[in-house]
């Protein structure tokens, strides 16, 4: 069960004699995971404290015996045939053009929650997913690197 933010600031209202306004709250809210993604990009790591461990970024060898596929120059690639006129690749048949771009690069970096030294009960159910979409977490990740060639040796290998 997911718990959103207000449900959160309800339990908050509950709990003390003098809640700041739920507006306020939420505001708090946001400023404060904006300053702690930016901190993950600089390279740091972020204690969440109360036994949950840790937040960071880390950076990881690619298997090269199972390659990835780079769904935004696929998509791209894609968008080019199509424009062309070419038959896109059919698995039944056999025939088309192939528009699959495979990652080359020997690493990729991720968002990490060392769940292994955290003491909550049931955390294999857990996961923790950065934000996706055009102002998301995942994609300010992905403009770091692709604007910074030096990023990646800001985040830990592992």
């Amino acid at each position: 069960m997911a718990h959103t933010l207000i449900e959160i600031y309800k339990d908050y209202e509950k709990s003390t004699d003098s809640p700041v306004s739920a507006k306020l709250f939420r505001d708090i809210c946001s400023d404060f995971n904006i300053i702690i993604f930016e901190y993950l990009l600089e390279g740091e790591q972020f204690n969440m404290g109360n036994k949950l461990s840790t937040l960071s970024i880390i950076r990881r060898e690619r298997d090269p015996r199972s390659p990835r596929i780079d769904w935004g120059e696929s998509n791209k690639y894609k968008k080019e045939l199509i424009e062309e006129g070419k038959d896109l690749y059919n698995s039944k048949t056999g025939k088309g053009e192939n528009w699959y771009i495979y990652h080359t690069d020997s690493f990729y970096c991720k968002y990490y929650w060392r769940k292994g030294k955290c003491i909550v009960k049931n955390k294999s159910v857990y996961r923790f997913d950065a934000t996706r979409g055009i102002k998301g977490n995942k994609e300010k990740l992905i403009k770091l690197l692709k604007t910074d060639d030096l990023a990646y040796l800001k985040f830990k290998k592992q």
